[in-house]
């Protein structure tokens, strides 16, 4: 008896673990790797290793103190920085600062009193109210929001605090921001001292004789600056160009994996998947919210990379009359920007002034 129930006890548990077995085929992996997974290592690995706490730069609506001793004319200064991005103060005039940290103007007040005024001149700036330190991280992340800008962040923290790329994200991602910002604070990164050289080349040519001597890129303070970043270079190692330094108000766009991003002078840039249909570039602008007060449907620009990696740049005319015939068929990867109706940008930056002051606490 002893022998016969071991015997069934034995048979029992090789059927038991046959029958486990074949509940799972081997022919099925148990788990997916994410396309996006070794740029999200990359991104939550390099925004744990952030260690800049040089504070946030100063922007449109922050509310800042200034104490200079032995100077009467700036021994108590409260103001609020413009939506131009500058100040007014005593003596000094009018100075252009946003972007800055509070510690770079103050270096900034020390250089400029000391060059007129004082010999060691004692100067205290503090940050009474902020309003400007705020990013946003939209699109196929994990979580899309708005984020308080408690220290200076650079691109990989902004896409770690956004939980980085959903596994349908497109590594091919968009940064949004006003040339002034980028202009703003000189010192920030080789891009930005680039651009503030170019445009000095600029203005010294013009101011010779009219002409411009060499195509120098021109950016206009109007239109949002779009900046393309393409993630894989995070693999390449290529991090000094693509993990830009921030400024208050920036958006970073994540676009889905096969769509275009729309951009410009719509109600809401974004990405527009394809989803293996054909999309024109009005349809995809009308994905985008349509366009917006200022926009200009007269100049629509077609971004498209070629396979040698150059950028072919087409303009097309979509405004009303002629839309029917100048629609143009994208491809996946096509950004397209709607420019600028330049005298009715004016119109409704003067509107948007008077409303921001309207609503803006009185000063002090």
């Amino acid at each position: 008896m002893s022998s016969f129930f071991l015997f069934y006890c034995q048979y029992s548990l090789f059927t038991l673990a046959k029958s486990k077995k074949e509940d799972f085929p081997s022919n099925v992996s148990t788990a997916t790797e994410d396309p996006n997974s070794k740029i999200n290592e990359i991104i939550l690995m390099q925004a744990s290793q952030t260690t800049d706490n040089s504070g946030v730069p100063l922007g449109d609506g922050d509310l800042i103190e200034i104490r200079v001793s032995d100077l009467p004319e700036l021994s108590d200064i409260k103001t609020r920085i413009t939506p131009a991005g500058t100040i007014l103060l005593p003596l000094l005039g009018q100075l252009q600062i946003e972007g800055l940290t509070a510690e770079e103007l103050h270096e900034l007040l020390k250089t400029k009193l000391g060059e007129k005024y004082l010999k060691n001149p004692q100067v205290s700036v503090s940050v009474v109210e902020m309003k400007s330190h705020r990013i946003s991280v939209m699109g196929a992340v994990h979580k899309p929001g708005v984020y308080e800008m408690t220290n200076q962040l650079r691109l990989v923290d902004a896409l770690g605090l956004a939980g980085g790329l959903r596994d349908d994200a497109s590594p091919t991602i968009y940064l949004i921001r006003s040339p002034r910002k980028m202009l703003a604070k000189k010192t920030l990164s080789q891009e930005q001292d680039a651009i503030h050289k170019e445009m000095r080349l600029l203005k010294e040519n013009n101011g010779s004789n009219g002409m411009v001597k060499k195509a120098l890129p021109v950016i206009n303070p109007i239109k949002p600056f779009i900046v393309e970043i393409d993630l894989n270079e995070l693999i390449d190692g290529k991090t000094d160009r693509t993990n830009l330094v921030l400024f208050p108000g920036d958006v970073i766009q994540v676009p889905p994996a096969g769509s275009v991003y729309v951009g410009g002078e719509v109600k809401t840039p974004k990405g527009v998947a394809l989803k293996g249909a054909t999309i024109t570039a009005y349809q995809a602008i009308i994905e985008a919210g349509g366009p917006n007060d200022k926009a200009d449907m007269s100049k629509v620009k077609i971004y498209r990379k070629l396979p040698n990696g150059q950028k072919k740049v087409t303009l097309i005319d979509l405004s009303r009359k002629k839309r029917d015939y100048n629609d143009f068929p994208l491809q996946k990867g096509d950004v397209v920007v709607v420019g600028t109706n330049g005298p009715m940008a004016v119109l409704v930056g003067i509107r948007d002034t008077i409303f921001s002051r309207m609503f803006m606490p009185m000063p002090y």
